[in-house]
């Protein structure tokens, strides 16, 4: 994947604000676990403005377990934040059952490197079709739907196995791989 393939329009959901001009979106996703520093910086400014030069006009972003300043978000319910910032909308939530219809509507995914479960090792074997189950790994499910892929490793996890997942795959050509710096 070029780096102007992750950015190119494929194409045109509308924005959630009627008054935003149609653009693309972006989902960002950390699972189940903490990743703080993802989660501040896809919400600082000059991150959402980078996203709206390149023609996104939504962020949606599943925090899990992260704490993030929510001084400029409205609170909608106990896990579920908004923000208009002037031509990009922002939705940040903790958890849904489901994450298919939010991979599906993205024209970017960012993701934690969170490795996936290997039905094959499990005690008893566990069928290939588990692989699409929930816990199966962002990763896997995203790279199925063929959509734009930036993995971003969480060096506060133990042993850096995030890491060489994510830079084994991006060597293949399969994602990008980032830091939040």
């Amino acid at each position: 994947m070029a780096e102007s393939d992750s950015l190119d329009p494929r194409s045109r959901a509308p924005a959630l604000d009627p008054h935003l001009p149609p653009g693309m979106h972006v989902f960002l996703t950390v699972g189940s676990t903490r990743f703080d520093a993802l989660v501040q910086a896809a919400l600082d400014q000059p991150v959402l403005d980078a996203l709206n030069a390149r023609g996104y006009r939504s962020l949606d972003v599943q925090c899990g377990n992260s704490d993030f300043d929510t001084a400029q978000l409205q609170q909608l319910a106990d896990d579920h934040w908004q923000r208009t910032a002037h031509t990009l909308d922002v939705n940040v939530w903790r958890f849904k059952p489901s994450l298919k219809q939010d991979y599906e509507r993205a024209d970017l995914i960012i993701s934690h490197a969170g490795i996936p479960s290997f039905p094959a090792l499990a005690s008893p074997p566990v069928p290939p079709t588990a692989f699409s189950s929930p816990g199966s790994g962002t990763i896997i499910d995203v790279l199925r739907l063929g959509k734009p892929l930036i993995v971003v490793p969480n060096p506060t996890l133990l042993d850096n196995h995030q890491e060489e997942l994510s830079d084994a795959l991006a060597g293949l050509g399969h994602l990008r791989s980032s830091t939040v710096a």
